[in-house]
């Protein structure tokens, strides 16, 4: 119907939004879940790859229309707030630098790993690793996009908290 009465248009867009992360939770579990256990010799390299390409075609979209930005600090706002909203639905909690080339990025309730459960290998924070793969390949595909070049690794400080931490090469590699 129209605007009168049922769910109503808000009502359903916001039924979409959460179909359409549950999907994207579903294929990000079941894409860890194949690379990890199919017989390949690099998963975690495969993972991460996948994610970089995935993070510097979302980045190019996302800035599309945007002005360039100023600094690396700058770079890392926006991965935190716009880059990290579009992808995984909020905002990161908390940006911290040492103004060396060192970000951290926590997000304090990430979704991707907020419904891990011990895996068959008995580990909560081994499944948890392995889920957190490919969002590291996302944010260096992205930062790489945006002319930042660095590494991302990521730290489970007590589930569902992650802080991203990166480095920045500053050495002109790019």
């Amino acid at each position: 119907g129209g605007r009168g009465g049922g769910r109503g248009w808000c009502g359903a867009r916001m039924q979409k939004k959460e179909v359409a992360e549950s999907c994207f939770d579903l294929l990000h579990h079941s894409m860890v879940d194949a690379f990890t256990s199919a017989n390949r010799s690099h998963p975690e390299r495969d993972l991460e790859g996948m994610g970089f390409t995935v993070g510097g075609k979302l980045a190019e979209k996302y800035v599309r229309d945007r002005s360039l930005f100023a600094d690396e600090l700058e770079v890392m706002t926006f991965i935190c707030k716009d880059f990290w909203t579009e992808v995984y639905g909020k905002q990161m909690d908390k940006l911290r630098t040492n103004h060396k080339g060192v970000f951290e990025l926590q997000d304090h309730r990430f979704r991707a790993v907020l419904r891990v459960s011990t895996g068959p290998d008995g580990n909560a924070l081994e499944s948890a690793r392995k889920l957190l793969i490919f969002p590291c390949g996302v944010i260096r595909g992205a930062l790489d996009a945006l002319g930042v070049v660095g590494s991302v690794r990521a730290d489970v400080t007590g589930l569902p908290a992650v802080t991203f931490v990166i480095n920045v090469d500053r050495s002109g590699s790019k």
